[in-house]
């Protein structure tokens, strides 16, 4: 074990939720049993954010990181989904991350993608799920990716577009195109439908399902609502 990683696992993690265990319910690696560490922070400021606790203290936990080790242990197979908020914002990011290589876990990263991860944060990653944000967000200009670039450096790097309506699929064409991704191959783009609850949720499903498939697109909606509903820590 490196001074570093000594460091990590004596290093107190604050978290907006306590460490939870259960299936990664948006994305590529839909239904995979995943370890969710939920960074502290955030100032993208999302109008329909179902996290908005996470944007700012106190934290709901802080775990030291051989304590987060040991929850990762005890579930073999899993992965680890670092999340937020926004994590690239988190001073923890990198640590964080650094520790779970070491130990020698699978890592997914979910980012809004306005701040570009540095190099060493690109090697440690296995995926990336990066969903830049449409207007119905209601975000500053300055919380917008201006590049995504760097995706093209990343490994199992995914577009993630949040919609609530068929409409909003113009904007993922726009935006794509705005953003230099015009190429990007439509199996990484995936559409998930917008809302915190069964019953807003369901009725979106279909619409923006054949959205997607128009597109060539991926589709997946949030499994965590359909199973649990509006409820934390699942």
């Amino acid at each position: 074990m490196t001074h570093a990683s000594a460091t990590a696992r004596a290093l107190r993690f604050p978290l907006a939720d306590p460490l939870f265990y259960s299936l990664q319910g948006e994305g590529a690696t839909l239904g995979r049993p995943s370890v969710f560490a939920r960074l502290m922070g955030c100032t993208v400021g999302c109008a329909w954010c179902d996290t908005k606790y996470s944007w700012a203290g106190p934290p709901a936990a802080e775990l030291a990181g051989e304590e987060i080790l040991a929850y990762c242990r005890e579930r073999p197979g899993c992965q680890v989904v670092v999340t937020g908020g926004e994590p690239l914002e988190s001073p923890f990011f990198e640590v964080l991350l650094a520790m779970l290589h070491e130990e020698g876990l699978r890592i997914e990263v979910e980012t809004s993608g306005y701040l570009e991860p540095s190099l060493v944060a690109l090697a440690l990653a296995d995926q990336w799920n990066v969903s830049p944000k449409l207007a119905s967000a209601g975000i500053a200009e300055e919380k917008k990716p201006r590049s995504l670039g760097w995706l093209h450096r990343a490994k199992e790097p995914y577009l993630k577009f949040v919609l609530h309506k068929p409409a909003e699929i113009a904007e993922v064409d726009a935006l794509l195109q705005s953003l230099g991704l015009a190429g990007w191959p439509p199996e990484r783009v995936i559409i998930s439908p917008g809302g915190k609850k069964r019953p807003e949720m369901e009725k979106r499903l279909l619409p923006l399902a054949e959205a997607a498939l128009a597109r060539g697109f991926r589709f997946t909606p949030r499994l965590h609502v359909l199973l649990w509903g509006d409820k934390r820590g699942v």
